[in-house]
């Protein structure tokens, strides 16, 4: 019996995690040292058979941005319907950033209308520095 709820308590720390992340694109990694900095000793293979249930029950959404990255995982919200969107990829720290703008469908109506071709927002990717890495380039003279 005591297994059972130190699995439970594994999940259930997990799902906090990303709950509490759900703003954010995180990597198994970034749950992995979370746990480890809380005490939580959970095993890697332990994370992603969990997130791998979460992804079927729709409870989290995974991002490959690309194959040099690691995938991204985010909480999804039960009481937030998720609007597609594009995603910002900085070159610099690897942030991944949702981009909600108004101009978006103007620019997908463009890209469908002009060009006839309907891209995919989930996995669209707009790559460059985030604003943070720009800040940090400005005060060094250009260099990070």
């Amino acid at each position: 019996m005591n297994n059972i709820e130190y699995k439970t308590k594994q999940k259930q720390a997990i799902l906090n995690f990303l709950k509490n992340n759900r703003d954010n694109h995180v990597t198994v990694n970034d749950i992995s040292v979370y746990l480890e900095n809380n005490n939580c000793h959970v095993g890697i293979t332990t994370i992603y058979r969990y997130l791998d249930k979460l992804l079927e029950q729709g409870t989290v959404r995974k991002y490959t941005v690309d194959n040099s990255t690691s995938a991204c995982f985010q909480y999804v919200d039960p009481s937030k319907t998720c609007h597609e969107h594009f995603h910002l990829k900085c070159e610099v720290c690897g942030k991944l950033i949702h981009l909600h703008c108004s101009h978006i469908s103007e620019l997908c109506s463009h890209i469908f209308n002009d060009h006839g071709f309907k891209p995919d927002m989930m996995r669209t990717v707009f790559y460059g520095i985030c604003s943070v890495c720009s800040q940090k380039q400005e005060n060094n003279g250009g260099n990070l």
